[in-house]
């Protein structure tokens, strides 16, 4: 065999070799190829982790939103309240000119009671006049009966001249003034002529007197027509001003509501929020801060006697006449916050403040002075709405808030259980219902607010509740 066939045989020799061996290792340790469900298994955890990449993104866009509409809701709550600032002062400028008017009004109408007293006196003057004229007229007619019957029984008896001398007189003044004439007449008839010729003169001046009254009373009357013209203007302006004034309050209400949820909706912790609650608070103190400043300069104070025009008998009475509840009481409210009067509502049997339609049974519906006295504040703000004080002169105050509308002004004096106004939601609210407080002003001029149920019974109709 030759060396080239013996390397052959060799090199097949050992490629058999390695094959054996590739095999018996294959046989005793295969290769391990991955299995499907474990492929499946990272497959999901990579669809997993894409999802939550999804997410964080999601969240990402969701929380910038986030942070977007607080800003914008802290902008829009600004901007509210500025415009809620702005609203009150218009409201404030036209009850201003509002009660200008109507001290205008009560002096016009001042005015015009004189003149028309002074009318009925004039009247009365000129049917005097017209009287006396009368009178004397029915004298001339009987004087010149009896004249003429003379006259003709002059001309009977031939004296004809006298005839002449009355046909060429241009009136009787200047007949009677004819000295011919005069001597001609019996004594009887020259008393007569003397007594018509006064009655005549007086009768003249009576006429002068009369035309003289005529003209001022003309006068009087224009006087009048003018003051009246003036009265219905102005009380036309006063009736526009005070639909614009209605029209801001409820433009300042539907603002103020508009505040309130843009308020709920803040996160409790923020810094718009904290603000905005505390913005609350200021402008609630200061309108506590005001009218106790009025109640100290024009309230009457413990130890004072009421005037007797307040018919004040010493209590006070409950302030509607209604089946009601409390739903709200003295000095908190259920949350917690500071509530210096007691919230009334009418009501159901069972307590309910809604109809079956759900509508409040306290809208609209009138409230009471709870004592005789004087309105010292019938004003309107943001926080009570339209709200009522009454001093009842004995160093007590009553309040009344929330109204829908008020029967009285500043300076009214009031009966007890007179209608001072009606049941409404205006202010800062959350329903229609009335706010109630008594105040009392201390001898030593300070105001102190006091739990109206210490003055006031509950009345039978009360219906008694978890407040």
């Amino acid at each position: 065999m030759s060396l080239k066939n013996n390397g052959k045989t060799i090199t097949r020799k050992v490629i058999c070799l390695i094959m054996a061996f590739i095999c018996v290792f294959s046989v005793a340790a295969p290769y391990s190829v991955p299995h499907a469900s474990a492929q499946e298994s990272l497959e999901d955890l990579r669809n997993q982790i894409d999802e939550i990449e999804k997410d964080i993104v999601e969240d990402n866009k969701a929380l910038a939103e986030v942070e977007k509409d607080i800003k914008n809701n802290e902008k829009k709550l600004d901007n509210l309240n500025d415009q809620l600032d702005k609203i009150s002062q218009q409201v404030d400028l036209l009850k201003e000119s509002i009660d200008i008017l109507n001290d205008d009004i009560d002096d016009l109408q001042g005015d015009i009671n004189v003149t028309s007293n002074d009318i009925k006196e004039i009247n009365s003057q000129i049917a005097l006049i017209e009287t006396q004229i009368a009178q004397t007229e029915a004298l001339m007619e009987s004087t010149r009966e009896i004249l003429l019957g003379r006259i003709r029984e002059n001309y009977m008896s031939g004296e004809a001249s006298t005839v002449e001398l009355l046909f060429s007189s241009t009136d009787l003044a200047t007949f009677f003034a004819r000295q011919e004439l005069v001597k001609r007449v019996s004594e009887n008839d020259a008393q007569l002529i003397t007594e018509l010729t006064e009655k005549i003169n007086e009768l003249a001046d009576l006429q002068k007197e009369l035309e003289s009254t005529k003209t001022s009373l003309e006068g009087k009357k224009a006087e009048l027509d003018s003051q009246m013209n003036t009265l219905n203007t102005r009380q036309n302006e006063l009736e526009s001003n005070k639909k614009s004034q209605q029209k801001k309050q409820e433009e300042a209400a539907k603002k103020y509501s508009e505040v309130e949820d843009l308020i709920d909706e803040l996160d409790k912790d923020s810094a718009a929020y904290k603000k905005a609650i505390k913005q609350k608070e200021a402008e609630r103190e200061a309108l506590e801060a005001e009218i106790d400043r009025i109640i100290q300069q024009e309230g009457s104070q413990v130890g004072d006697t009421p005037d007797e025009e307040y018919e004040n008998d010493g209590t006070l009475a409950w302030p509607l006449k209604e089946r009601n509840t409390i739903t709200a009481g003295y000095p908190t409210y259920p949350s917690g916050g500071r509530h210096w009067g007691i919230d009334l509502c009418l009501c159901t049997k069972s307590g309910s403040t809604r109809d079956s339609n759900g509508n409040s049974l306290s809208y609209g519906k009138p409230y009471y002075a709870s004592q005789g006295g004087e309105v010292i504040i019938a004003d309107w703000h943001k926080s009570f709405g339209n709200y009522v004080v009454v001093d009842h002169g004995d160093g007590k105050q009553t309040l009344y808030a929330h109204s829908k509308s008020l029967n009285v002004k500043k300076g009214d004096v009031v009966k007890k259980g007179q209608q001072l106004g009606l049941m409404g939601d205006t202010g800062n609210v959350t329903g229609p219902h009335l706010h109630f407080e008594v105040r009392v002003k201390n001898s030593d001029g300070s105001v102190s607010r006091e739990n109206p149920l210490k003055y006031v019974s509950k009345p039978s109709y009360y219906v008694k509740t978890v407040v």
